[in-house]
């Protein structure tokens, strides 16, 4: 992921030298909000509850007055915990923290040319984006442990084939949409909602329909894997581990979602130029040309 994540650095920052001489149309931007999961640990797919913080910087690009490209490199944490559900699975007592990044690249679709024809627009966006990610949880002793080498599931024994381990860096597809506006030229600012469709259910370490036998993971895995894969017994009121209880559910993948506020400061803006050539010097001109006299 840190290779990635250079690539991306290295592309924006070329991105940014070579589009000196057409600034009009190169923003940097910077962004600050809130990321937050959708997934078993979640009573809600759409909420603000158990969400975290998310930055961001990058490079947008307009290629035309209607479609722009962005890149970007971002950075929050995920968060949920059984413990803070209003339903019955607060007894089955999981969770997970995980630090996220992520590299995008997406294209944007604005119904108007934001600044040079209009002050306000609506868009919607998407792309293609690498993040990794590592679940973590804490014992009740408050030991910090890392989810994904435990196997907590049985990923990778015999008894359970049918589970496999999951990569902690994975592809996602960005979509969703925003508000811009536009202060001056150089500066613009928006509000976007924006989520993730994972190709994974591992985002919290919890999938499968039922428990991995503790006895099997206990004997294969160490005493800490079985602890950390049940853990209503850690409650007042625990669930019958011989039940047929639920773990998690694997229908249905899980999911993050970002809302962030991003300033997009236009390169003449960024360097203090007062340059008026390229775009903007030209779509003046479009704008101002007199109609011809027949």
């Amino acid at each position: 992921m840190q290779k990635i994540v250079r690539k991306l650095l290295f592309i924006i920052i070329v991105i940014l030298f070579i589009g000196n001489a057409h600034a009009q149309r190169l923003y940097f931007h910077i962004d600050g909000g809130a990321v937050n999961y959708g997934g078993d640990l979640q009573d809600k797919l759409i909420t603000l509850n158990q969400a975290n913080s998310f930055f961001g910087f990058g490079a947008h690009y307009k290629i035309s007055g209607i479609f722009s490209a962005e890149a970007s490199v971002s950075a929050g944490k995920l968060a949920a915990s059984d413990a803070k559900s209003k339903t019955e699975t607060f007894r089955r007592n999981l969770s997970f923290y995980s630090n996220l990044t992520e590299g995008s690249l997406t294209l944007h679709a604005n119904l108007r040319d934001v600044p040079y024809n209009a002050k306000f627009t609506p868009y919607v966006m998407a792309g293609l984006a690498v993040y990794h990610y590592a679940p973590y949880a804490y014992t009740i002793k408050g030991q910090k442990v890392y989810l994904q080498p435990l196997g907590t599931e049985g990923q990778g024994l015999s008894q359970y084939l049918d589970r496999h381990s999951y990569n902690l860096t994975q592809i996602a597809l960005p979509f969703g949409g925003g508000l811009k506006y536009a202060i001056t030229n150089n500066f613009i600012v928006s509000a976007e909602i924006s989520f993730r469709k994972l190709f994974t259910d591992y985002l919290d370490d919890v999938s499968s329909l039922r428990y991995a036998d503790t006895a099997l993971l206990r004997a294969s895995r160490g005493d800490l894997a079985a602890k950390m894969s049940f853990r209503s017994d850690e409650t007042t009121n625990p669930l019958n581990f011989n039940a047929p209880i639920q773990r998690g559910n694997p229908a249905k993948k899980d999911a993050y979602y970002s809302l962030l506020l991003k300033l997009y400061i236009g390169l003449d803006g960024l360097f203090g130029s007062n340059n008026n050539n390229g775009y903007s010097k030209r779509m003046r001109k479009q704008s101002s040309c007199p109609p011809k006299v027949q």
